[in-house]
């Protein structure tokens, strides 16, 4: 009888080997982009527009299904992602707060619409 008793797991397979690479690989870039990221922002991007509520999240303006499969260098960039708050970000992902950004994207000077009320961030 093993440690484990007779639930031994069995060793990972050719997929689950290479899901985790890629995964490793991921989370290597995003951690230096996300604090390039952070030092930009700060808080929140969108402080003022509406009241912030909740932590600090780090939000991709583009919807996770156009950007699966595609190397970090090209999925994680600053001018695609802001820091925002978990109210701000849950907006952003409902399509209540419309965001429109310059040919410099997130970089540069973005647009964002909550209703009625229109703020240069």
């Amino acid at each position: 009888m093993t440690a484990l008793g007779s639930y031994a797991r069995k060793k990972p397979g050719p997929t689950a080997k290479y899901r985790a690479k890629r995964k490793r690989a991921d989370d290597a870039y995003a951690l230096v982009i996300r604090a390039v990221v952070d030092e930009r922002d700060g808080y929140c991007r969108f402080i003022g527009l509406s009241p912030c509520s909740g932590r600090s999240e780090w939000a991709h303006l583009t919807k996770r299904s156009q950007t699966r499969g595609m190397a970090p260098e090209v999925r994680h960039q600053t001018a695609t992602t802001v820091k925002a708050c978990q109210g701000h970000h849950g907006l952003q992902e409902a399509g209540k707060l419309r965001v429109v950004m310059t040919e410099k994207g997130a970089d540069g000077p973005i647009r964002a619409q909550y209703g009625e009320l229109v703020r240069i961030c």
